[in-house]
């Protein structure tokens, strides 16, 4: 969530951040195709540090819909007018559940309307997001579509898929079998780099010192480098998130990182490349070019032969100091500067033996699954006086939908109406008599 990892500005000597050239020719290994795309180049002159650097320091904002491939049906279309643009904001609405505030868009619900809970509501993902108006995040090639991977990279990849099967995500029970079936990110080890849209703690701390800049992104990662025109390790040295140098070129920090670790990253949460990539031959170069006060643009440049046909570039705005305004179900919230707090991932991380545990226990439900007259599924069809015969009055009504509690105190239970009669319940495996009834 936002407001996570608060860092004291006086208790950082460097800071790391990769900022761009504006108007530079795109850099990287040499291309199985080239690349005419330049930077644009900015007009704007930010302040000096004390020590005389451009300053870009700051909490800066990426919060975004725009996706990172023009989508198909958008083919040939850059950029949509404001009409368009608050015209998708009217259609997407909100995130939170649809029956918090009870009111009448939940009596008109539906049951399929009811039947879908998102995983975060507005609180973690607030709906304001950082002004664009493109269609996609890809700037080069032009038709804002990553370009196709080399055959050799889909063997690689296909490789990594069959010893890392996903789970369909439509199944009734997401089966984590092993510790490795989840990515990085989750396991709370490291984001991608470069990392791209968040959805939610998507800010970054920029801060600098003689030398030196820092970049501690609000999810895990934090990297400190170096200014001074040192070489890069080499070979594999720099880990999940690569070997970075920076140097300044004009009022644009550049930053060229190498040295990826050999091992497969995964996709995930900010992630600008799918699962099975390897990373190894990955050459990056960020540019964070200042347009504004409280704005920069951030272009990436991803260059790697054996993986691409072609180098690409995605760009992504970034607002410093965003005031956001948080209004929920339980009221709503003073507004104030974006600020970072500790986003305590492996202290709190317990989804990883936790999903293992409901992997298992899902089996020894399916295996123990009670007969279908014996089970909540036989409650299909029956009558509203017929569940209030059974159950007495619902705990709570949310439009079509009942809630009743259970035996073990924690799952509830849903049945779902339509013209009287119930067409759908949650969860439908457990026994009727672990429905408790409210007398």
């Amino acid at each position: 969530m936002r407001h996570r990892s608060l860092i004291a500005a006086g208790s950082l000597a460097v800071i790391g951040l990769t900022v761009w050239l504006a108007g530079a020719v795109v850099a990287g290994q040499a291309p199985s195709e080239t690349t005419t795309f330049r930077v644009p180049a900015s007009t704007y002159t930010p302040p000096k540090t004390p020590w005389g650097d451009p300053d870009l320091q700051g909490v800066w904002d990426n919060h975004t819909t725009v996706p990172m491939q023009r989508p198909t049906n958008l083919a040939g279309k850059r950029t949509f007018t404001d009409a368009e643009l608050a015209a998708r904001a009217r259609a997407r609405g909100d995130n939170d559940p649809l029956c918090n505030q009870n009111d009448e868009r939940c009596a008109k619900a539906t049951v399929a309307e009811l039947d879908r809970l998102n995983a975060y509501n507005g609180f973690w993902t607030p709906q304001t997001f950082v002004s664009d108006n493109r269609t996609a995040l890809i700037e080069d090639p032009p038709d804002g579509r990553i370009p196709p991977m080399t055959p050799e990279a889909i063997a690689i990849q296909q490789a990594h898929l069959r010893a890392h099967p996903a789970t369909e995500p439509a199944a009734a029970v997401i089966e984590i079998r092993h510790w490795e079936d989840y990515d990085l990110a989750e396991r709370c080890i490291a984001a991608q780099v470069p990392t791209t849209t968040m959805g939610y703690n998507s800010a970054q701390y920029l801060m600098q010192s003689p030398g030196w800049v820092m970049l501690a992104h609000e999810r895990l990662n934090t990297r400190i480098i170096p200014l001074d025109g040192r070489p890069h390790l080499g070979g594999t040295m720099g880990g999940w998130m690569g070997d970075s140098r920076g140097r300044w070129e004009g009022n644009t920090l550049v930053v060229e990182t190498t040295s990826y670790t050999n091992k497969q990253s995964g996709g995930s949460v900010g992630a600008f490349a799918d699962p099975g990539i390897p990373f190894t031959n990955f050459h990056v170069v960020e540019r964070f070019v200042p347009v504004g006060p409280n704005r920069l643009h951030y272009y990436v440049t991803i260059n790697d032969p054996k993986t691409w046909t072609r180098p690409w570039t995605f760009m992504q705005p970034w607002e410093k100091d965003r005031v956001l305004p948080y209004n929920d179900s339980l009221g709503a919230l003073e507004t104030e500067p974006y600020q970072i707090y500790e986003y305590a991932c492996h202290e709190g991380n317990n989804a990883l033996g936790n999903s293992m545990r409901g992997t298992l226990q899902a089996r020894q439900r399916a295996a123990a699954r009670p007969p279908d007259a014996e089970s909540t599924t036989s409650l299909i069809g029956k009558t509203e006086a017929d569940i209030r015969a059974m159950y007495g009055e619902p705990v709570a009504i949310a439009g079509p939908r009942w809630q009743y509690s259970t035996a073990n105190g924690i799952l509830q239970f849903f049945a779902f109406f339509e013209g009287g009669k119930v067409v759908r319940v949650r969860p439908d495996d457990i026994r009727l008599t672990e429905v408790v009834p409210n007398r």
